[in-house]
């Protein structure tokens, strides 16, 4: 699904152009525990480790403040990309009240998500902080129009304060530090809403409490540490699934999914082509960098299109494509 889709129409005002940020201080330890690693001091929000002052000086925001007066009280669609924006309430969103849909705030410095700025624009639809700082999932209380959300590549360790969203159907998660995800993370109403989840780049071991998504049709989780396919078998509206680059050696659990069109599991320990007697609608299939010496079990497979193994380690052939679109 295109990020742009359903909001396409939407007026578009795109500001881009501060240099890269220069990053300072020192990275929080990882930890499974849920708490801020900022302390309050007078008013402002320090680094608790490395004491560096995380709130925008005076300057920074007028010079916002500036910038955002720009833009019309009814604008649909704002792009904030990569401008070492701190916070959000220099942007005084309450202004774009009854009108803003769209809020991307790309590459910038943001560390919290504060209910007071976001909860001004009830009506978004789609918020993208790719690439911050955000440690916790906060402050999206009141916007329950809220579709595509995007906090990829950001230091997020729990899927929380989502559940509630009735609406969102993408929801984006990859290159945090998520290790796993907790029964009352995905519980409804988002977990009848999503249709695509992705969670690559994390520290995943298991697809444990995603069995309640049974209406989604895209899972990613590449590059995790993932070792079985354990507990996705109610998801059989599911037509995309990839687990790329995990710890995989057997190839079973996909019985239910007869939805299935896409599956990857290119860079995992993978010895057999096996199970998939009831995938018959899968048009891709990767076996990339695995241990497969034998192509077998999988010439019942008439719809595929995209058929990728390592050659250099096949054995014996015991599979002739039967059409001509397999390449």
């Amino acid at each position: 699904m295109s990020r742009d889709e359903g909001t396409a129409k939407a007026k578009r005002v795109q500001v881009v152009g501060a240099p890269p940020p220069v990053h300072v201080g020192i990275r929080a330890p990882d930890t499974d525990s849920e708490h801020e690693h900022e302390e309050a001091h007078d008013g402002h929000l320090i680094d608790a480790e490395s004491g560096v002052n995380t709130n925008p000086t005076d300057d920074e925001n007028e010079s916002m403040r500036e910038l955002m007066s720009m833009f019309p009280d009814d604008e649909t669609d704002l792009d904030l990309t990569h401008l070492r924006i701190k916070s959000t309430k220099p942007l005084n969103l309450g202004r774009f009240h009854n009108t803003l849909i769209r809020l991307g705030l790309r590459q910038n410095e943001i560390r919290s998500m504060h209910g007071k700025d976001l909860g001004a624009v009830p009506h978004l639809k789609e918020l993208d902080l790719y690439d911050n700082a955000i440690e916790q999932i906060s402050g999206l209380e009141n916007n329950l129009e809220l579709e595509v959300l995007d906090l990829s590549f950001n230091n997020i360790r729990h899927v929380s304060r989502i559940a509630h969203l009735p609406k969102c159907h993408t929801l984006f998660l990859v290159q945090n530090k998520i290790a796993h995800i907790r029964p009352t993370d995905l519980q409804p109403p988002i977990s009848l809403s999503l249709r695509s989840l992705e969670l690559g780049g994390n520290r995943l071991r298991s697809l444990e409490n995603l069995s309640q998504l049974t209406n989604l049709e895209e899972l990613w989780v590449g590059k995790n540490k993932i070792t079985s396919l354990d507990g996705i078998a109610s998801l059989k509206k599911l037509k995309i699934l990839s687990i790329q680059s995990n710890r995989l050696t057997k190839l079973e659990g996909l019985d239910s999914l007869e939805a299935l069109e896409e599956l990857y599991l290119s860079h995992n320990g993978l010895t057999k082509l096996e199970n998939l007697e009831h995938n018959v609608r899968l048009t891709t299939l990767d076996f990339g960098a695995n241990q497969i010496e034998v192509i077998e079990n999988v010439k019942h497979l008439k719809n595929l299109s995209q058929f990728w193994v390592r050659l250099h380690l096949i054995m014996h052939v015991l599979f002739v494509p039967e059409h001509d679109s397999l390449h």
